[in-house]
């Protein structure tokens, strides 16, 4: 087959998928036969797995093709570095890389076939969610998030273009643009919809606030979130601060692209077409939740062998969302050593966000220190950006530790310190959650 037919094969592929010509049934039917595909074309084409697959083991898997198979980590694609690719750089579509947040930044080149079958389903989504809440696609988009290096920026300005959505690129740390500049243009232009981070969109509300304007006045009704965890508490949170309704743009990374998309309902939805996502148990936990592990379908510049991203999820069964998409719902919980025992509980990262969103309505931002008491048990302390309103300052106490089952102190603060406040910004992520125990 011509690198010209694999193309279009996987364009009808995921075409008609999206289209519900075929069904999540028929896709399982086919899932060894796509697979042994894979493990066929990245032992030819990439250096990396020729190697690795034939020399190590995995686990046990629950798709037959996958059983015993290899695991792909991070510290593989730090040290395989270009070798690991599946075409030389000359025939690819574009270059990416990490950040590097996790450690050194990795090569994430894409070919044709990556762009166009990740972004078939980004671009389904956009234009489900965009006609759920305008009933067309004509309103005026701010794309907040960097483009050098990153595909942040490309793969929203492609489905915008394709889409005819008009946007404006507006990302707050770039050198021409910032906070003030990106608030003055939103009114000054009539932005409707923002597609950021959540730290963005809470920055954006803070910096409104400042300068006397409630956010919610602004033109904006409708915020899709992506780039750092994103909680169904904060979701709510930021759709109330905004008056405008919000939901996932994507969850995805560099590496492994556009795993799964929003939904008008709030609810993320795997690509199904492109990955087989397994849910490695987690010895830290006791749950259904594990680590999500994903070999990428897609024959394009880099596709992944069972990869394991790093992340929490868990996996619904189909038709949990009313939505009416027939992919399954993936929920992420933050990462797998981000997992903090608190009070003797270990949580999650989301867990930790959920509780607190809960007790408190309208927070612009919050940052936890997790540290240890006098008597030597842990204590929360946790800055918080936001009006309480009737609430007492003692009942969130009581409430948030009543879900932790630590001590809990509120300091109540207009600003957060720089490195929480921008470090959406810098690195893409927002740590909001510090293990000061770690520093004793």
């Amino acid at each position: 087959m011509t690198k010209n037919q694999s193309y279009q094969e996987w364009l009808e592929i995921v075409t008609a998928y999206l289209n519900k010509q075929t069904n999540l049934q028929e896709l399982n039917e086919k899932g060894d036969l796509r697979t042994q595909e894979i493990l066929g074309y990245v032992q030819e084409q990439s250096p990396f797995y020729r190697d690795h697959l034939r020399t190590n083991t995995g686990s046990l898997s629950a798709f037959k093709a996958l059983d015993g198979v290899a695991f792909t980590t991070k510290s593989d694609l730090r040290s395989a570095n270009t070798s690991i690719c599946s075409v030389p750089f000359d025939e690819i579509a574009m270059y990416y890389e990490t950040t590097g947040t996790t450690g050194k930044p990795t090569p994430c080149p894409r070919a044709r076939i990556d762009v166009e079958t990740s972004g078939a389903y980004v671009q389904n989504a956009v234009k489900e969610v965009y006609q759920s809440t305008f009933g067309t696609m004509r309103a005026l988009t701010a794309i907040m998030g960097p483009s050098e290096l990153y595909s942040f920026g490309d793969t929203y300005g492609e489905v915008c273009r394709n889409l005819g959505i008009p946007f404006v690129r507006l990302w707050p740390e770039s050198p021409r643009v910032g906070l003030e500049k990106a608030a003055q243009l939103i009114t000054d232009l009539g932005v409707r919809s923002l597609i950021c981070s959540p730290a963005v969109a809470l920055a954006l509300a803070r910096f409104y606030k400042s300068i006397g304007i409630d956010p919610q006045q602004t033109s904006v009704g409708q915020i899709l979130v992506l780039g750092e965890l994103c909680t169904p508490e904060m979701l709510s949170n930021i759709s109330k601060i905004w008056d405008a309704h919000c939901t996932h743009g994507l969850y995805g990374s560099q590496e492994v692209h556009a795993v799964a998309t929003g939904c008008p309902e709030g609810n993320l939805h795997l690509s199904e077409t492109n990955y087989i996502a397994e849910i490695l148990p987690n010895n830290s936990t006791d749950s259904d939740v594990g680590e999500l592990c994903l070999t990428m379908l897609v024959p394009g510049a880099k596709p992944l062998i069972r990869f394991r991203t790093g992340d929490l999820a868990y996996l619904y069964p189909p038709g949990y969302c009313k939505c009416g998409s027939q992919s399954r719902c993936i929920r992420i919980f933050g990462r797998v050593d981000e997992v903090m025992t608190i009070g003797g509980r270990q949580m999650f990262p989301a867990s930790i966000e959920s509780a607190i969103l809960k007790a408190v309505d309208r927070v612009l931002g919050y940052q936890v220190n997790v540290k240890v008491a006098k008597d030597g048990t842990d204590e929360l302390e946790i800055a918080m950006v936001s009006q309480i309103g009737d609430q007492s300052i003692d009942e969130i106490e009581k409430q948030i530790a009543d879900d932790f089952g630590v001590p809990v102190r509120l300091l109540l603060s207009n600003q957060l310190d720089p490195q929480t406040e921008t470090g959406a910004y810098i690195s893409w992520k927002h740590a909001r959650v510090r293990d000061c125990r770690l520093t004793l």
